[in-house]
């Protein structure tokens, strides 16, 4: 009589031996990540990601939306702290004091921060005091005319206008020598 253990292993080699004649295939992989994603997946989660830090450079208030080197606000910064006050529930982000150029005066940003923070708290937000911080802003800001030469300068990296003289083909319909 032939035991059990040499009936299980003999079994196990038929099961394995015949998977392969039929052509069965034995690399299997977990069906937990696909291969493939879903189109436009990947875009969307960028898209996202993006959505998410501009809604977060909108709660920065920048030194413009003070008056001079004062902790009073200007109207536009008025409004934007009550268009804060109201979004600041509904939003993890913290409220951003820009500091001032090259930290020159941390006791003025200290005293706009305590303000900004009073004035959010009295309309409604508890946690204005912990969320409201002072801190550099997200991006480096540029002034008028580094925006100017910036945006010449991209119009012209794309061949429109004169680009400096190198349109390589003319305007309309370019590449090949010519255009209208």
């Amino acid at each position: 009589m032939v035991s059990r253990s040499a009936t299980r292993i003999g079994l196990c080699c038929l099961l394995l031996f015949s998977g392969s004649a039929i052509g069965c295939n034995w690399n299997w992989r977990s069906l937990a990540i696909p291969d493939k994603y879903p189109l436009v997946s990947v875009n969307r989660a960028h898209y996202h990601t993006m959505e998410t830090n501009g809604e977060a450079a909108d709660f920065i208030l920048h030194r413009h939306e003070f008056v001079g080197k004062t902790a009073e606000l200007t109207s536009d910064g008025k409004d934007h702290v009550l268009e804060l006050a109201a979004r600041m529930r509904s939003t993890p982000f913290p409220v951003l004091i820009e500091r001032g150029e090259n930290n020159s005066d941390p006791e003025l940003d200290a005293h706009r921060r305590q303000i900004v923070a009073r004035i959010l708290a009295d309309l409604g937000n508890g946690d204005a005091e912990q969320r409201t911080i002072v801190s550099p802003a997200y991006g480096p800001g540029i002034n008028s005319r580094e925006a100017e030469f910036d945006y010449y300068q991209r119009i012209g990296s794309r061949g429109l206008g004169n680009n400096n003289g190198n349109n390589n083909g003319g305007g309309f319909g370019g590449g090949s020598g010519g255009g209208f």
